[in-house]
């Protein structure tokens, strides 16, 4: 006789699949649902981060027993697999007739078990198979439009689930457990069901979430039932807000600032006080339809299609199915943007100076409307710009993407030294705006000079077409002769130019057009200067910016990682000080549009 192995603590998963003796079933069905349950159990663990092969698995015919190893987190699993098994199971019925489609009961406890030759034994295994078969579970699954009935144990419910809000504890519902002589208590979820979590079951008071009056008043969501919104907020409460500025920006339009809460569930409560907009949608709709599809699992599902009733009860199908099918997808890479125009003051233009600013949340909309407009000293000027970027930063904070700040000036502030600029001046360590964002500057004149676009786009257009290097003046072919430079310009072939010397305040009126003047008037849209770098090093610099793998279109990110990096064949001072003037025809501003209240 063997003898039983030291114990091991393991979290226990047991799986039934429900009614498999159905009569209607023939051998073949059976076949189909026996190997599709463990297409299912793989792609769960799997998508729940555990490696199914790692676990032990013993087949029980109907159903199955997984023993996670001990190593995996009991609160990820709980997080995750739910979900995934309602997915899985979700895709595999799609694709089998009717009597091969099935539900699925799954047990889930944790603790202390052993093994001999025959399996693995302990009162662990036992109580996980005797909660899989509490009879209020298999009730509750069969009446439901769900297909996964998850029972937890009381233990595993009480140490994990109660323990972390993301596991959703506040879907679950105690149940009583009576199975031949054994007698508990568990708790049953019912993961993609629309079903109520609650009915016939007790709930522990701490987790259940009460649902604001205001939510029920004078909004919209006055004609939603409280149940439902119970519900939204169960599946609201699991969502962390991807790309939060560009869904609101999306959902409400960029006139409505974006809420510094990161929930889902708030700020679906905060849009829930805005009016619908032309078609009718209300913007808490609107984002809630734009979050869905987003988040590409049953939770989004089920986002999606409390969205969908709400917009029958509301008489709002059509309007959502146009935004629907309008809906342009988030960028894999989007990049944020700020845009700060500063100009002299016009009554005292040596010491005081103007700034505006425009903030894009949503990488597909231009231009976003003016975030303010403040009159500062120009001694300030840092520490104003410091704090504009940072009430964006806090706008953006729950979104993981990449940002930028662009400067449009006059010619008579482009001297500042703003590529020198810091931001967190409070904290007594000021950062260089260069380290954390690609900075660009833009030309003012030109933005008001519309009778210099066409020749602006024209050359914008010719360089996406053709980056390379010998488009940049004096990369290219060399002239024969001396020429004005404006005439030289005017040859199409250049896109851009290095300028010998950083540009004067003002043209001089009797010079004729200087270098600046004549690469506006071309069209020009690449301009580099340095306030004190020699030709030669200047063209090393440039030539090694403009060599990235697509040229011209790496050179904002070059150019950031320039002034950071080390081991590069120049040193990082030389690459800070570096102005460029990367200026898009397609990306204009209204100078004066109005501007919603600067948020602080």
């Amino acid at each position: 006789m063997s003898q039983p192995s030291p114990t091991e603590h393991r979290t226990i998963v047991v799986v039934d699949v429900a009614d498999f003796t159905n009569p209607d079933r023939n051998v073949h069905d059976m076949f189909a649902m026996h190997e599709g349950l463990y297409d299912i159990l793989k792609t769960a663990f799997a998508d729940s981060g555990v490696d199914f092969d790692s676990c032990t698995h013993e087949d029980r015919g109907d159903g199955a027993l997984v023993l996670v190893p001990a190593h995996v987190s009991k609160s990820q699993l709980a997080d995750r697999l739910p979900d995934r098994l309602v997915a899985a199971l979700r895709r595999y019925n799609h694709t089998r007739n009717e009597t091969a489609q099935f539900k699925l009961r799954v047990g889930v406890h944790a603790g202390d078990i052993r093994r001999d030759d025959n399996g693995w034994i302990g009162n662990a295994v036992n109580l996980a198979f005797r909660i899989l078969e509490a009879g209020e579970a298999k009730s509750a699954l069969a009446e439901s439009d769900g297909l996964v009935a998850l029972i937890v144990s009381d233990h595993f419910f009480s140490e994990v689930i109660q323990q972390d809000p993301g596991t959703a504890p506040d879907q679950y519902r105690r149940i009583p457990v009576q199975v031949k002589k054994f007698t508990a208590q568990a708790w049953l979820r019912l993961p993609g069901s629309n079903s109520a979590p609650a009915p016939g079951g007790t709930q522990p008071d701490d987790v259940i979430p009460a649902i604001d009056a205001e939510l029920t008043d004078e909004n919209v969501l006055g004609v939603v039932p409280t149940a439902e919104l119970q519900n939204l907020r169960t599946w609201l409460a699991r969502i962390e807000v991807p790309h939060l500025a560009t869904l609101v920006s999306r959902a409400a339009g960029s006139a409505i600032p974006v809420p510094r809460r990161s929930s889902a569930w708030d700020v679906f409560v905060y849009l829930a006080d805005f009016n619908a907009g032309p078609d009718g949608v209300p913007p808490a709709l609107s984002f809630l339809q734009l979050l869905a599809a987003e988040v590409d699992d049953a939770v989004g599902g089920n986002v999606m299609a409390w969205v969908d009733q709400q917009a029958h009860r509301l008489r709002l199908g059509p309007a959502l199915a146009d935004r629907r099918s309008s809906r342009v997808p988030i960028p894999a890479e989007p990049q944020l943007r700020l845009l700060i125009a500063l100009e002299p003051d016009s009554i005292d233009p040596a010491r005081r100076c103007v700034l505006s600013f425009w903030r894009q949340d949503d990488p597909r909309e231009w231009p976003p409307t003016r975030g303010g407009v403040l009159e500062v000293s120009v001694d300030e000027l840092e520490y104003r710009v410091d704090d504009v970027i940072l009430d964006a930063e806090r706008v953006w904070s729950g979104q993981g993407v990449s940002a930028a700040v662009e400067f449009l000036l006059p010619r008579s502030l482009l001297h500042l030294p703003i590529r020198r600029w810091r931001k967190e001046h409070d904290s007594g360590e000021p950062r260089p705006l260069a380290f954390d964002y690609e900075l660009t500057f833009r030309s003012l004149e030109r933005m008001r000079a519309t009778h210099w676009h066409r020749a602006w786009h024209l050359r914008a257009d010719s360089m996406l077409k053709d980056p390379s290097v010998n488009r940049i003046h004096p990369f290219g072919p060399m002239q024969l002769e001396e020429r004005p430079i404006d005439a030289v310009l005017s040859d199409p072939h250049w896109v851009g130019l290095v300028m010998a010397e950083p540009p004067p305040a003002q043209q001089e009126p009797d010079d004729g057009p200087d270098e600046l003047t004549a690469a506006f008037r071309a069209g020009l849209p690449l301009i580099f200067w340095h306030p004190a770098a020699g030709a030669e090093d200047l063209r090393e610099l440039v030539r090694w910016l403009l060599e990235g793998e697509n040229g011209f279109l790496d050179l904002p990110a070059r150019h950031k990682s320039a002034c950071v990096a080390s081991a590069l064949p120049f040193n990082d001072s030389l690459a800070r000080d570096l102005v460029v003037m990367w200026d898009d025809p397609k990306r204009l501003i209204v100078l004066d549009q109005p501007s919603i209240p600067t948020q602080r």
